[in-house]
C-alpha cells in the first residue's frame, strides 16, 4: 500500500527550560536596561538598534538559561533584550551599545538565525493494522525509529478509521530516514499479509453436512475465543464461517496467522495418520466420552483433531463415536477403530473453531425454517473459505458445544458478505426475505464495514 504524506514547514522550538529562561529574560531586564541607556547617553556614539526577529526563533536565539543571548553580548560589548508585538510574526530584539558594537551584535544576531536549521512537518498515513508493530511493545519500536532518525515522530488517537495519521518533525533529511523505517515496517507486515492470503486461498471445501440438532457439551481443553479492542467495541475483523446449525448456532475462525497455522497442523496430520504403521502406534484400547483423538473427515478424507461427544452402540456390530471437529464446530458418526491417539505435538495449537449467534434477529415461528437455514449457509459461504467482516454486537449466556465453556458467554455476531461491489448485513438479508424478524431491543442503526477488518483482541482461555 503507498503510504500518503502532506508536508507543511515548522520553526524549530525550543524546550521548556528555554521558555522559562526568555520569560524571565523579559521580566527581569526593564530596570536594568535604564541605568545603562543612562550610561550611554553620556556617550556620543550611543546607539540603540532595532532588529525584527521571527517570534518562533527568539526562544533558540536567547537559548537554555540564556546562554546563547549572553554569549552574543560578551562578544559585542551590547546589551540586548526583546519587546513582543501583539498580533505580528516578529518580535523586536533591542541592542544597546556603541554604534560599531551594535552593527557587530546585529550580525551575530543573523548569522545565527541563519545557521539554524529549518524543521518541517510531514504527515504519514499507514494502515491501522500496521501501527501496533510501529509503535512496538511499550513503545520500544517508535522510539528507535526517533533515535535512528533524528525525528520526532507521533501517533494519532483516531482508532475508528482505516488509516492513521503519523506525524514526522524534523529535518528534511530526518523526515527521509525515519518515513523509509517507517514505510519498512508495513512492507514487512504486507509480505506476511500476502503469504497468509496465498496459504489460505489453497483451502478446498469441507462440505459438512448442514442443519440437524447441535450437540451435548462435554469437557474440553483450550480454545480460542475473541474479545473487542478496548476502547473499540465496534472494530470489525475478517472471519470464516467453518460450520453451522442454523443462524443461532453456527462457527466462526479469524482469518490471520492462526489460520495458516491450523492448515499446516491439517496438512502434517495426514501425512503422519494415512501412514499405516503410524497409525498402527496410535491405536487406542478404549474410547470414552470426552477424549481427543485424530480422525478422518469423510468429506476431505484429511485428518483433524477432533473429540468424542458420545459412542452409540445402536449399530449391530459396530460402535460409533459422535466426533465434534474442534477447529471446525461441525460434527459426523465415525467408526470407533478409525479413531486414534492425537499425538501430543499436535495439540501447540488452540482449538480455532470460536461458537457465535446472529446478533440482532429471532427466527420467525418456533424456529429456524429449512429455507432460512439453507439461505444463511448460502449467503455466509459455509466451509467455502470466503471472507466475511463480522463485529461483536453482544454476548449471551448458555451452554455451548463443549463441557469446559459451559456459562461462559457466547458472542452474538453482526456478520457482512463482503464478496462483492456492495457489502450485505446478513441479519438484514434474512429479516427483509421473511425468514427473521428484529429482536424488540436491537440496535437498528444501519450497519456496515466502515472500520479496520483488523482490529480484534484473539485471546485464548483454558
Amino acid at each position: 500500500m503507498r503510504i500518503i504524506t502532506t508536508t507543511v514547514t515548522l520553526a524549530l522550538g525550543l524546550s521548556v527550560c528555554g521558555i522559562s529562561g526568555y520569560l524571565l529574560y523579559l521580566l527581569l531586564k526593564k530596570d536594568d536596561d535604564d541605568d545603562y541607556t543612562d550610561t550611554f547617553n553620556r556617550a556620543s556614539k550611543f546607539k540603540i538598534l532595532e532588529v525584527p526577529v521571527p517570534k518562533d526563533m527568539v526562544k533558540i536565539l536567547i537559548g537554555r538559561s540564556g546562554k546563547n543571548i549572553k554569549l552574543i553580548q560578551e562578544q559585542s560589548n551590547t546589551r540586548i533584550n526583546f519587546k513582543e508585538r501583539e498580533g505580528q510574526p516578529e518580535a523586536i530584539c533591542v541592542i544597546r551599545g556603541s554604534i560599531e558594537a551594535c552593527n557587530i551584535a546585529e550580525n551575530l544576531v543573523q548569522e545565527f538565525i541563519n545557521n539554524q536549521p529549518v524543521l518541517e512537518c510531514e504527515d504519514v498515513f499507514v494502515p491501522q493494522q500496521s501501527i501496533a508493530r510501529i509503535i512496538g511493545r511499550d513503545g520500544e519500536r517508535i522510539r528507535e525509529i526517533c533515535c535512528m532518525s533524528g525525528a520526532k515522530v507521533t501517533v494519532d488517537n483516531n482508532r475508528a478509521s482505516v488509516s492513521r495519521r503519523v506525524t514526522i518533525k524534523g529535518t528534511k533529511e530526518q523526515i527521509v530516514v525515519a518515513k523509509s523505517l517507517i514505510e519498512e515496517v508495513v512492507e514487512q507486515l504486507q509480505r506476511a499479509q500476502v503469504q497468509i492470503d496465498a496459504s489460505l486461498a489453497k483451502r478446498e471445501p469441507r462440505l459438512p453436512p448442514k442443519g440437524g440438532d447441535s450437540p451435548k457439551s462435554v469437557d474440553s481443553p483450550k480454545v480460542e475465543r475473541i474479545s473487542p479492542v478496548p476502547g473499540q467495541p465496534d472494530a470489525q475483523f475478517e472471519v470464516y464461517v467453518s460450520a453451522m446449525v442454523d443462524p443461532s448456532r453456527f462457527w466462526l475462525q479469524i482469518v490471520g496467522p492462526k489460520a495458516t497455522e491450523l492448515d499446516v497442523l491439517v496438512e502434517e496430520m495426514t501425512e503422519y495418520y494415512r501412514k499405516r504403521e503410524n497409525r498402527e502406534a496410535h491405536v487406542l484400547d478404549k474410547v470414552n466420552k470426552g477424549d481427543l483423538v485424530a480422525a478422518v473427515f469423510q468429506y476431505d478424507s484429511k485428518w483433524y483433531r477432533a473429540e468424542v461427544l458420545g459412542i452409540n452402540n445402536e449399530s449391530p456390530g459396530q460402535q460409533q463415536a459422535e466426533l465434534y471437529y474442534v477447529d471446525y464446530g461441525d460434527t459426523d458418526l465415525v467408526p470407533v477403530e478409525e479413531l486414534y491417539e492425537l499425538r501430543t505435538d499436535f495439540l501447540r495449537l488452540h482449538f480455532q473453531a470460536i461458537e457465535c449467534f446472529l446478533a440482532r434477529i429471532d427466527p420467525v415461528g418456533d424456529g429456524w425454517s429449512v429455507e432460512a437455514v439453507d439461505k444463511f449457509e448460502e449467503w455466509t459461504h459455509v466451509a467455502q473459505w470466503k471472507k466475511l467482516s463480522a463485529k461483536i454486537n453482544g454476548y449471551s449466556v448458555r451452554e455451548k458445544t463443549r463441557a469446559k465453556r459451559e456459562g461462559s458467554p457466547v458472542p452474538g455476531i453482526d456478520l457482512f458478505d463482503v464478496n462483492n461491489e456492495q457489502d450485505v448485513d446478513i441479519a438484514q438479508e434474512l429479516v427483509s426475505h421473511g425468514y427473521a424478524v428484529f429482536k424488540k431491543d436491537a440496535d437498528l442503526r444501519s450497519c456496515s464495514r466502515a472500520t479496520s477488518v483488523s482490529n480484534i483482541s484473539v485471546a485464548s482461555s483454558s
